[in-house]
């Protein structure tokens, strides 16, 4: 009896394992940094939103300016900056102002696994949601 061979099955193991963790590292970074560039696209947008003030949009109100943002047009400049951005494939799913003073903006975008194939084919569906005041008010 000879102990000939009996190391290939332990190499071919560590081999696999080695690369299906080389996979699991690559995929959740690649999601961690799409998560963060999606937040920071929400995050701009919000404030892209809530800081394009109109000179009709102002009233002085004893003696302050008081600016009031509108759905219509929070909506209309997240859009615009959203197309705008560099990021493809972030869609604005909503963005309104509750208040009339904060932009509020959600965004989302499909991430798919940098080593997906058609025969396992990964992909989750992203959320951010950001909140902006205007300064006048």
């Amino acid at each position: 009896m000879t102990d000939r061979g009996s190391v290939l099955p332990l190499v071919a193991g560590l081999l696999a394992l080695c690369g299906m963790f080389s996979i699991g590292v690559i995929d959740s970074t690649d999601l961690a940094i799409a998560r963060t560039q999606l937040q920071s696209v929400a995050d701009g947008a919000a404030l892209a939103a809530a800081q394009s003030v109109t000179p009709s949009s102002g009233a002085l109100v004893d003696g302050q300016l008081v600016v009031t943002l509108t759905n219509g047009t929070v909506s209309r400049l997240a859009r615009r900056f959203v197309r705008d951005s560099e990021v493809q494939g972030i869609r604005v799913r909503t963005a309104n102002t509750p208040d009339g003073r904060t932009a509020l903006v959600t965004v989302t975008q499909t991430w798919r696994a940098p080593l997906d194939s058609e025969f396992l084919p990964f992909r989750i569906r992203l959320t951010a949601t950001a909140r902006a005041r205007t300064a006048f008010g």
